[in-house]
């Protein structure tokens, strides 16, 4: 057979087949774009993260949000990888920007208030001292002695449910530090209010 003969017939043979050569093409192109996402995803979760630096106490809209791909192997525990169900949601601390947003941020998540208490937001004399507060943490509030120069216990054994940003309002003693919020029962709520209208508060870690 000619070399001429032969590349007529690979060309007939080419457009009699073109169907499953296109098919064949199409195929491999699919497959290229799945390795190419794989390879950026590394295989990995997604993971919900701040899209910008969020102050304490924000309520969560989805424009705050976005999701990045995060190896398994260094997933924040208590981290979403939705952004729907943290929509309406309040952060008790900041979140600075591409940090995961976790269960342990959200005053929903973690930081509930218990049954028969209630959230109190109240700031302490000493603003340098607020720094070493974590949510979570159990501290007694201080208070003026009643008849006497000095601090007494107001309220004993109150819980930190969150440290939100300390431009936020409406706290129960205007002057002082950083807002924080406490778990308190009707009771200690009222102390702390008599308190702080007369002094500066301060406070006993436990």
């Amino acid at each position: 057979m000619q070399l001429s003969q032969f590349f007529t017939s690979l060309v007939r043979a080419f457009r009699w087949h073109r169907r499953w050569f296109a098919a064949a093409f199409a195929a491999i192109a699919v497959f290229a774009a799945i390795n190419v996402i794989a390879s950026k995803t590394g295989g990995g979760t997604p993971v919900v993260v701040a899209a910008r630096s969020i102050p304490g106490g924000t309520t969560l809209s989805a424009t705050d949000l976005s999701i990045v791909w995060l190896p398994a192997t260094v997933t924040a525990e208590g981290a979403f990888n939705s952004i729907d169900p943290l929509v309406g949601q309040e952060v008790t601390a900041p979140i600075s920007k591409r940090s995961p947003v976790t269960a342990a941020t959200l005053l929903s998540g973690g930081a509930e208030v218990a049954p028969g208490k209630v959230a109190l937001p109240i700031r302490f004399g000493d603003a340098s001292a607020t720094t070493i507060l974590k949510v979570g943490c159990h501290l007694d509030v201080l208070g003026p002695a009643s008849g006497q120069s000095g601090f007494s216990v107001v309220a004993a054994d109150v819980r930190v449910i969150a440290i939100p940003n300390s431009e936020q309002s409406g706290t129960i003693a205007g002057r002082g530090g950083e807002l924080v919020l406490i778990e308190v029962d009707q009771s200690q709520a009222a102390a702390i209010a008599a308190a702080a209208s007369a002094t500066e508060l301060s406070y006993a870690l436990r």
